[in-house]
């Protein structure tokens, strides 16, 4: 099953109750991270990237203005996700909605990488079943935002 499609009427996702359960816990936790806000979360680093990572005071000041603001969007992207991912299966995608999503799948699979040390080069090797399942799980968020970029570039 493809999740998303352009129909007549816009934009349409469908996905298995199993999947959109699977989402939205991820977007949840995705809500949780950012509302933290722990500076020591390397996941926020890669959330929240330094503008200047050679001159701390400059980014220091730099995020004085700008973290708060760009969390907030980013917490109301995700939140816009888990209100799509609500009943029924098919969710119709207006444009503010499609690019909430591609925001937050975006976001996902950085907090995701963050957590499984994905570089350049993919995730790093591992025989731990639970980092095995989180890649799959990164590869499928992969996967919905593949569907999305291919449904909006037709």
């Amino acid at each position: 099953m493809i999740p998303f499609r352009r129909g007549r009427d816009g934009m349409e996702l469908t996905l298995p109750d199993h999947e959109r359960a699977l989402l939205a816990d991820l977007v949840a936790q995705l809500v949780t991270v950012l509302e933290g806000g722990d500076p020591g979360d390397p996941a926020m680093a890669r959330l929240l990237p330094s503008a200047y990572p050679d001159d701390e005071e400059a980014a220091a000041e730099f995020r004085r203005f700008t973290a708060d603001d760009l969390t907030a969007r980013k917490v109301a992207n995700a939140r816009r996700v888990l209100d799509d991912l609500g009943p029924p299966p098919t969710s119709r995608l207006d444009e503010a909605g499609q690019q909430s999503w591609l925001r937050t799948l975006t976001d996902l699979r950085l907090v995701l990488g963050s957590r499984l040390g994905v570089t350049d080069g993919g995730p790093a090797p591992t025989d731990d079943p639970a980092a095995l399942v989180m890649n799959d799980v990164f590869d499928w968020l992969g996967y919905l935002q593949e569907s999305l970029v291919q449904a909006l570039t037709r």
